[in-house]
């Protein structure tokens, strides 16, 4: 897989995001099995403290306020697994 940037992304419910990559996917991730562990990124749990999410880099990632971050590339495998995992369900 090649390199690929968010170029935009909107948050819903904390723990999903609506994420557009610049080769045009465009897929709602569920991130929420990421959000445990660590005090800081169980903060993303909190409605007010998700919704501030901003691109960094380029479209090479997502950041919070409080500074966690994930990479674009991360977030895009994580979302074809997704993809693949509903293929599957639905087939």
């Amino acid at each position: 897989m090649s390199m690929v940037f968010i170029t935009d992304v909107e948050t819903r419910e904390p723990g999903f995001l609506q994420i557009t990559w610049d080769d045009g996917v465009t897929r709602e991730v569920d991130i929420t099995d990421w959000l445990t562990g660590r005090a800081l990124i169980e903060m993303l749990q909190i409605p007010e403290v998700f919704r501030d999410v901003k691109i960094i880099e380029g479209g090479g990632g997502l950041e919070w306020i409080n500074g966690v971050d994930f990479c674009a590339q991360a977030l895009r495998l994580h979302s074809d697994a997704q993809e693949n995992s509903e293929l599957k369900v639905d087939a």
